[in-house]
């Protein structure tokens, strides 16, 4: 690696400007440095965060925002970077904006879509399906969101009804079971729908259910439906994210 930069550079920073920076590094798009140039890693970085003068050395070893999001302290040493104070300010900022970025990506929608699907294979039955198509204001809506952290989804009142209930849940990852594809006849003409089942454990929201005509214990709740036509698509999606939290996890 080439280096560069100046060596006569402030290690410290009082802590006022230091939680300027902070939440400086907080309101940054973190989804946007991806896309970053060298030039921009400069004006929209190192800049603000006062760093300015590791500008060189990162221009010079063309640091481009997916090369930020890579660096390491060992890479500051290669680029020049001899003071151990300034690293490890530095290391602290981009750690921050890491963090940031990594949670931005967990809570990006993956996948959204909303249901009921004005087709005749994504009713129950026909007679639905003649509902949905003839007063479509009168039929309640669900909106659907997979993250990388779980999955969610708002019931929406019907266009009609101003005194409906809004319910918004969710199944956190490490809640889930299993998933299960169904591709079957929904209605009287034999179209193929396709439906997603959701099976979760998760007492504080969706999963599980008192037993109300007997005040029994609580038992497994039904599992949570899909009917999509981009179920299989959810499906890959879910089963990749949960993957992924397993590994976080240990």
């Amino acid at each position: 690696m080439a280096t560069g930069g100046d060596s006569s550079i402030v290690t410290t920073q009082p802590k006022s400007r230091r939680r300027e920076i902070e939440e400086f590094v907080r309101d940054l798009d973190p989804l946007q440095v991806a896309d970053w140039s060298e030039a921009d890693v400069v004006e929209r970085f190192l800049k603000p965060v006062g760093m300015e003068f590791m500008a060189k050395a990162f221009m010079e070893n063309k640091i481009s925002g997916p090369v930020l999001i890579a660096l390491s302290e060992d890479h500051m040493k290669e680029m020049g970077c001899a003071v151990l104070g300034d690293r490890i300010l530095f290391m602290e900022y981009l750690q921050l904006l890491k963090k940031h970025k990594r949670d931005a990506d967990r809570s990006r929608a993956l996948w959204s879509g909303t249901t009921p699907v004005l087709k005749c294979a994504y009713s129950r039955n026909c007679g639905e399906f003649m509902f949905h198509l003839c007063c479509p204001c009168c039929v309640p809506t669900t909106e659907w969101r997979i993250t990388g952290q779980g999955i969610r989804w708002r019931r929406n009142r019907a266009a009609i009804n101003c005194c409906g209930d809004v319910e918004t849940q969710f199944i956190d990852y490490r809640f889930l079971k299993d998933l299960e594809l169904r591709k079957e006849p929904k209605c009287c003409c034999f179209c193929v729908g396709k439906e997603l089942l959701i099976y979760a454990d998760d007492k504080d929201a969706t999963a599980v259910r008192q037993s109300k005509s007997t005040g029994g214990p609580e038992v497994d709740a039904e599992p949570v439906s899909i009917l999509h036509p981009e179920v299989e698509k959810a499906e890959s999606l879910i089963r990749n994210a949960w993957a992924d939290s397993k590994l976080v996890a240990d």
